[in-house]
């Protein structure tokens, strides 16, 4: 299955990878991640909940889609 390049809920998106984890444990465990590459840090900054597809597609093109 295909995961789409949409606006996400950060812990939605990190349910996506992390499907076996409870909402916010798979968040947590995607930012951890995140932080790992300079160009998603800043994400992890961000005060709003929902990433944009633009910042998904960043996303999928780093870490890979889930």
């Amino acid at each position: 299955m295909e995961t789409t390049v949409k606006t996400y809920g950060r812990s939605e998106l990190a349910q996506q990878y992390f499907p076996h984890l409870k909402q916010m444990s798979a968040w947590l465990k995607l930012k951890s991640l995140m932080l790992e590459y300079p160009e998603l840090e800043a994400l992890t900054q961000l005060s709003r909940r929902t990433f944009t597809p633009r910042e998904v597609a960043l996303l999928f093109d780093t870490l890979g889609a889930p």
